[in-house]
């Protein structure tokens, strides 16, 4: 990895990984000013001969406005940071107590790590992981200081998971992911466009996350790489 000299010691803290969701109404304003309480004659009301009565509103006036298209995704670059970024969507198996399920969470978790990395946004991170993952902590700690101390940015693709295999999964208990970790490539910028790091680009083999079926939804308990020491 290449570090600017100094500026890099918490960025590199993120790599443990092979580098690391009234109504209201008037009153009633009674006769107009002026006007008279008595009612106008049927002859005063009925419309002259020949006249038509008021046309109704056609469909085209009841139509409502088109919604406005969201803003167009751009992504991390040399020139800047990703802009109008869309968070990953939550699978639907995620909250099915399956392997399949526990495998979904990590995945999302992986495509929300990556949304963190590229906007400097925790929430669907924090959302899809315990309060007590320290794993988790350390990326929302580092990428935020990127983006908020440094007011830089990165530039990545999304890390995949391979050969994954799930532990049983049983009611009150935590269930192990082990996989190998293809870690993508990614760059660090600081505010005036220089690069500050670069990293990423292997595989990490025998990564394990701790997952939990909690209050019908899986989340990440921690995870756990070689190179973490753990």
């Amino acid at each position: 990895m290449n570090t600017s000299a100094g500026r890099l010691g918490v960025v590199s803290a993120v790599l443990v990984l092979g580098c690391l969701l009234s109504s209201c109404g008037g009153n009633d304003a009674g006769p107009e000013l002026g006007g008279s309480d008595v009612e106008p004659s049927a002859e005063e009301t009925s419309p002259e001969d020949g006249a038509s009565d008021p046309e109704e509103p056609g469909d085209d006036a009841e139509a409502t406005a088109e919604p406005e298209p969201s803003p167009t995704p751009v992504p991390a670059s040399s020139d800047g940071p990703a802009q109008n970024w869309p968070e990953p969507e939550i699978p639907a198996e995620i909250y099915e107590e399956t392997e399949e399920g526990a495998l979904a969470a990590l995945e999302y978790w992986l495509e929300a790590r990556t949304f963190l990395q590229l906007t400097g946004d925790a929430r669907p991170l924090l959302s899809a992981s315990s309060e007590d993952c320290a794993f988790c902590a350390v990326a929302v700690e580092q990428y935020e200081y990127v983006y908020g101390d440094e007011s830089g940015w990165y530039v990545s693709d999304r890390s995949t998971v391979e050969d994954a295999k799930v532990s049983d999964v049983r009611e009150g208990f935590d269930t192990g992911v082990f996989f190998d970790l293809r870690e993508a490539e990614f760059s660090v910028y600081d505010q005036a466009g220089e690069v500050l790091g670069s990293g990423g680009g292997e595989i990490v083999s025998n990564v394990e996350a701790h997952v939990e079926y909690v209050e019908s939804q899986w989340i990440v308990l921690d995870i756990y790489a070689p190179s973490s020491g753990e």
